[in-house]
């Protein structure tokens, strides 16, 4: 817009240029407004949160208003201006968020628009280009300290389901940030606790915690105390059941802050790789290797790859005797509450069918989860993956293995059927714990005495083959029902649609209903008054196929996004990519448009709908 040639008057210019460039200034002073209270006050509130940050979109949605009133003529190359710019910011954001951190990137988007306001300042150019100059100076100066906390850490909203506010029961050990990274995986924090030195904390955005131990390197003489956790671990003990060159080779998908790592490495597994989507994670524990004993860095047997678990899996022409999930979340929605309707593709049908591809024929997966209800539902799922590589229910039920009683149980599954010496060498095994450890709650061919818990009597049902499995989906009140790719809502817990989806669905229909009707009511009067005008008549059908175009773009947006996260791994790089293809398409389309039958506007849409 600043660099567009206004075909006007000089009068009328210089009002146009005027309002332009204060409501321009507007919407970057108020985005400055935005983050420094934020910041300054610490506002969690989301109510108060998205208040202040309405006003710049509103101050915004006056400039849009006005280009558009006062240059109709030219509205295709101004809407195609407007999506090419929204599309280079899409994509320009994952540049933006490796320079700066989240508060900086915003102080930096109000000096753009500085910027462009000062272009259409009526004043002198040596003024200007002194205000340029000035803005191009503080610029600089923010990209030099970019990741620096310029304004202040942003608060961690206060919210229960936090993992910072929880992670460890002690009220009287306090946590304390000590560094904190920004990408666009998020804010991840490395968190200490006062009184207690043995584990450091990585969050993303203050949840999905992941341990970082203390650690001093030496297999074979360290400080005890790191085995006596670990051990109680539900994740670790299968380790234990395994014969040496059934642990040759090991991946962990989502190793966070290594404690699976470690796990491995205390076990004696001789090669380990780790995949972790977020580079600040890998790139703490690095910088940590002092404290966790360089477990990234310092073990020839261990390779981290950066990289999304199913992306790694995709291309991987390695095979493996184990793979280990614990706890895993999709990267940018790691709160179980909210990421009931968000997708997670690492626990889909297709999903358990690429790891078995990976898998040696006698390899095992590993999956912890939070609850006996995750257990159950990635048991369903996990015997549809089996039903489609040719393995029945009542056999399917032989590949498990179940250990933990509520919290952070865990699911072995093994590639080919557990035999009967197996599960007796288990046994044996396991007898030699101390009682504390976590208990292996299902084997093959064996009677648990927990047999009353829900997985067992599903498993044994299915073995016994009292009831179908579809029977059994239908009858639980929560949604088991196995998660695919095309629907991957794994954390879902309810049937049917969320209530709070529910809730925020009828807000945004009736807010929509009333943000037409107004307006339509204003025009409807308008009408009754110059009746002559036979354009305003047509109103009705012009809002039918903008609100109808609207709604397609959405629902195509959305089924793209979904499947973009699938092949891209990152939801920010996915949307960005994904916004960035439409809107230049779109742009392209706005720019040529009145060249198609300039002078037949019907002719054009008809054509152009047709192709």
């Amino acid at each position: 817009y600043s660099f567009y040639k206004i075909k006007s008057d000089e009068t009328k210019k210089n009002v146009n240029q005027k309002i332009f460039s204060l409501f321009i200034f507007l919407t970057g002073i108020s985005l400055l407004f935005f983050i420094v209270i934020v910041i300054l006050f610490s506002i969690t509130n989301p109510y108060i949160y998205f208040s202040l940050l309405f006003i710049p979109f509103f101050f915004a949605g006056i400039v849009y208003s006005e280009f558009f009133k006062n240059f109709a003529d030219t509205g295709f190359r101004i809407y195609a201006s407007d999506l090419v710019g929204a599309a280079l910011g899409s994509i320009l954001s994952i540049l933006i968020f490796s320079l700066f951190n989240a508060p900086n990137a915003v102080i930096f988007l109000a000096i753009v628009l500085f910027v462009s306001a000062i272009n259409f300042l009526i004043i002198e150019r040596k003024r200007q280009i002194l205000y340029f100059i000035g803005l191009f100076s503080i610029s600089i100066v923010l990209a030099a300290f970019g990741k620096n906390e310029l304004l202040g850490k942003i608060p961690i909203g206060n919210y229960p389901e936090k993992d910072f506010y929880h992670i460890l029961d002690n009220s009287n050990i306090t946590p304390e940030i000590v560094e904190s990274r920004w990408s666009i995986n998020g804010r991840s924090d490395l968190v200490e606790f006062k009184n207690q030195s043995f584990v450091k904390h990585l969050l993303i955005d203050g949840a999905a915690g992941t341990q970082m131990y203390e650690f001093n390197g030496n297999i074979e003489n360290h400080d005890k105390m790191i085995n006596d956790i670990l051990i109680r671990q539900s994740t670790t003990i299968p380790l234990l059941f395994l014969k040496k060159d059934e642990k040759e080779n090991m991946l962990v998908i989502g190793p966070g802050g290594g404690k699976e790592i470690l796990s491995g490495i205390l076990s004696n597994v001789q090669n380990i790789t780790g995949v972790e989507i977020n580079p600040d994670f890998v790139d703490i524990v690095k910088k940590y290797k002092d404290f966790n004993g360089g477990i990234y860095t310092d073990f020839p047997n261990v390779k981290i790859e950066i990289a999304e678990g199913r992306h790694f899996i995709k291309r991987s022409e390695k095979f493996f005797d184990v793979i280990v999930l614990a706890l895993p979340s999709t990267e940018q929605f790691q709160i179980i509450d909210g990421i009931a309707s968000n997708e997670n593709y690492l626990l889909t049908i297709e999903a358990i069918k690429d790891y078995l591809k990976i898998l040696l024929q006698n390899g095992q997966m590993i999956f912890t989860v939070h609850n006996k209800w995750e257990l159950v539902r990635l048991i369903v799922t996990t015997l549809y993956a089996l039903k489609e590589n040719g393995i029945n229910y009542s056999n399917a039920v032989n590949h498990f293995l179940i250990l933990g009683e509520e919290h952070s149980p865990t699911l072995v599954i093994k590639k080919s059927p557990y035999k009967p010496e197996e599960i007796n060498n288990i046994i044996k095994i396991a007898n030699t714990f101390p009682t504390d450890l976590p208990k292996v709650t299902y084997l093959p061919f064996v009677n648990i005495s927990v047999n009353n818990q829900i997985e067992n009597v599903l498993l044994k049902n299915l073995k016994d083959g009292r009831s179908s499995l579809e029977e059994l989906i239908a009858k639980n009140s929560s949604d088991i029902s196995p998660v695919l790719d095309d629907s991957p809502y794994f954390y879902k817990v309810k049937k049917g649609l969320p209530d709070d989806l529910k809730y925020l669905l009828f807000a945004v229909f009736a807010f929509a209903i009333l943000s037409i009707l107004i307006p339509l009511k204003k025009i409807k009067s308008k009408q009754k008054k110059n009746i002559k005008n036979k354009m305003e008549e047509n109103i009705f059908l012009p809002l039918f196929v903008f609100v109808s175009i609207g709604f397609g773009f959405m629902v195509l947006e959305i089924a793209l996004l979904q499947k973009f996260i699938l092949y891209l791994g990152s939801p920010t790089i996915a949307l960005s990519i994904l916004l960035g293809s439409l809107l230049i398409g779109m742009g392209i389309g706005s720019f040529f448009g009145g060249k198609i039958y300039p002078d037949n506007i019907i002719k054009r849409l008809k054509w152009i709908s047709g192709l």
